[in-house]
C-alpha cells in the first residue's frame, strides 16, 4: 500500500485541485440530493485522513489533536443522526479515530507487542467488554469502549509516527497550537464576563471551547505541565536544576505562554485544577528547584489576602452549605454507593458508564449533574468491587511502565527528566481524580497518553539526542 504514495502528491497542485473539487461537488450534491453538506463534508475530510496515514502518519496526528481540541463546543450547534441517534462532532471524530486506528494497528501489527500501554488498556477493555453482558445502558457502555479503544489508538499512533527527538519537540508544540482557540475563547468570555455560573459563587466561570470550567481547567493545566516539559528538556537542557536570569527570547516566550495559561486557569475558579498545579509545581520545586518553594507557598497567601473571589472558593472548601459543591459532591457519592449496595452490586457493579444513569435513576436531575466526581466511586458504582480493582490494577500498570522508564532512563537525563514530569503529572491527575472525573477528560487524557507513548518510542531508538533549543 505505501508503494501507492511513493510521490509527494501533497506538494502537486493537481491534487489541491482535486480536494477543491470534492469540496464544490459535496455542495452540489447537497443542494441537488438534499444530503447533508457536513456528512459529504466529513467523509472527504476521513479519505484525507487515510493518505495522511499513510503518507504522513506525524501530521495526522498533530492535525487530529488540535482538531479535538476545539469540538466539545460545536456540540451545541452541530449534530448529526444516525437511525435516531444523535451525534455531535467530537463524537463522529472518535468514529473516524476508531477506524484510522484499526488501520494503524494491522499496519504495525509486529510494534504492537512492543507497546508498553498495551497492558492496561487491555485490562479495561476486557473488564469494559464483560460489564457489556449486564450494563444496565448497553449503547452507553460501547460508547465508553470504542473512547478507550480510541485513547489506545492514538497513543499507538504517537508510538508508531514519532520516530526521532524532533518529532516529540513538534508534537508538544502542536498541544501549544491546539490551545490557542480555547484560550483566545476563554480571553474572550473573561474579557465579556461570560461564563458558567455556580449557585454558590458569584463570579462567572470561563470554560473555552469546552463543555464546563472543570474539563477545561484540567486541560490547561495539562498545556502547562508540557510547557514546562518543553522549557525544562529542550531549552534548558545544559543545566536544568540552574535557575538563570539571562532569558533568550524563546524563554520569555514559554514564560509568558506559562503566565496566559495560569491566569485563564485561575478564572476558571476550578480548586481541583488550582490544587493539582499547586502539587505538581511544590514537588518539582522540591526535586529541582528549591529556591522556588518559599515564593510558591507565598503565592496562595498573596493571593488569599487580595483576591475577594480567590478567598471566597477557599473559604467554601471548609464551609458546610447546603449549596456547597463539595457536600453535593459527598451526598451524591454516599447516595449512590449505599443504593449500589443494597441493590446487591456490590462485586460487579452496574455496567461502564452507567454512573450518571444509576444515579439519575436514584436522585433526579433537580440536583444538578449526575456525574461522578471521582473515578474510584465510579468504578465501584459501575464495577463494583470487581470493578475497583480492575482500575487499580490499571493504575498500578501505568505507574510500573512510567517508574521503570524512568529508572532505566538515568543514563539519558533529559529523557530522565520527562519521565519525571509525566510521572508528577499522572500523580497529580490521580490526586484530582478524587474530586472530578479526570477519567472522562478526553481532551487530557488525549494529551497524557499520546506525549507517554511518544517518550516510550524515543526511548526504544538506539540513539537517541536531545538537543537543547537554546543558542
Amino acid at each position: 500500500m505505501q508503494k501507492i504514495f511513493n510521490s509527494n502528491i501533497f506538494d502537486q497542485p493537481a491534487f489541491w485541485m482535486l480536494v477543491s473539487g470534492l469540496f464544490a461537488l459535496s455542495i452540489t450534491l447537497s443542494a441537488v440530493f438534499g444530503i447533508s453538506a457536513w456528512l459529504l463534508l466529513a467523509g472527504i475530510l476521513f479519505i484525507l485522513s487515510l493518505i495522511l496515514l499513510v503518507k504522513r502518519p506525524f501530521l495526522l496526528l498533530c492535525l487530529l489533536i488540535i482538531a479535538r481540541m476545539s469540538l466539545d463546543y460545536s456540540a451545541e450547534y452541530f449534530t448529526f443522526t444516525f437511525f435516531d441517534i444523535s451525534i455531535s462532532l467530537s463524537q463522529l471524530l472518535g468514529i473516524g479515530v476508531a477506524i484510522l486506528g484499526i488501520i494503524n494497528i494491522i499496519t504495525h501489527r509486529k510494534a504492537l507487542w512492543n507497546f508498553q500501554l498495551s497492558v492496561p488498556f487491555l485490562i479495561l477493555f476486557l473488564w469494559g467488554s464483560f460489564t457489556l453482558t449486564y450494563s444496565l445502558a448497553s449503547y452507553s457502555t460501547l460508547y465508553e469502549l470504542l473512547r478507550l479503544f480510541d485513547l489506545f489508538a492514538l497513543g499507538f499512533l504517537a508510538y508508531t509516527a514519532i520516530q526521532k527527538t524532533a518529532d516529540f519537540k513538534k508534537l508538544l508544540l502542536t498541544f501549544f497550537i491546539s490551545g490557542i482557540l480555547p484560550t483566545a475563547f476563554a480571553i474572550y468570555q473573561w474579557v465579556l464576563g461570560i461564563g458558567i455560573q455556580d449557585e454558590a459563587f458569584s463570579v462567572p466561570r470561563i470554560f473555552g471551547t469546552f463543555s464546563h470550567p472543570n474539563v477545561f481547567s484540567l486541560y490547561l493545566f495539562s498545556l502547562i505541565v508540557f510547557a514546562c516539559l518543553y522549557f525544562l528538556v529542550f531549552v534548558r537542557a545544559p543545566h536544568p536544576n540552574q535557575i538563570q536570569t539571562n532569558l533568550s527570547p524563546k524563554e520569555l516566550l514559554l514564560l509568558g505562554l506559562l503566565g496566559v495559561l495560569a491566569l485563564m486557569l485561575f478564572f476558571t475558579y476550578a480548586r481541583v485544577a488550582w490544587i493539582a498545579l499547586f502539587v505538581f509545581a511544590f514537588l518539582l520545586s522540591l526535586f529541582r528547584f528549591r529556591k522556588l518553594l518559599i515564593p510558591l507557598i507565598i503565592l496562595p497567601l498573596v493571593l488569599f489576602t487580595f483576591s475577594q473571589n480567590f478567598q471566597e472558593r477557599v473559604l467554601e472548601s471548609f464551609t458546610r452549605r447546603p449549596d456547597s459543591s463539595i457536600v453535593w459532591r459527598q451526598n451524591l457519592w454516599h447516595d449512590v454507593v449505599t443504593n449500589s449496595i443494597q441493590d446487591g452490586n456490590f462485586w460487579l457493579g452496574s455496567g461502564m458508564n452507567t454512573f450518571p444513569l444509576v444515579s439519575e435513576n436514584l436522585r433526579g436531575i433537580s440536583f444538578g449533574s449526575n456525574d461522578p466526581h471521582n473515578d474510584f466511586v465510579k468504578f465501584f458504582v459501575e464495577g463494583g468491587a470487581l470493578g475497583l480493582a480492575v482500575y487499580v490494577l490499571y493504575l498500578i500498570s501505568i505507574s510500573f511502565i512510567l517508574l521503570k522508564n524512568y529508572f532505566h532512563n538515568r543514563e539519558q537525563p533529559p529523557l530522565h527528566l520527562a519521565f519525571f514530569i509525566l510521572i508528577l503529572f499522572f500523580f497529580t491527575l490521580e490526586l484530582a481524580s478524587l474530586s472530578d472525573n479526570v477519567f472522562k477528560n478526553t481532551p487530557v487524557l488525549w494529551l497524557f497518553f499520546i506525549a507517554l507513548s511518544g517518550l516510550l518510542a524515543l526511548a526504544q531508538k538506539e540513539k537517541l539526542t536531545f538537543i537543547s533549543d537554546k543558542k
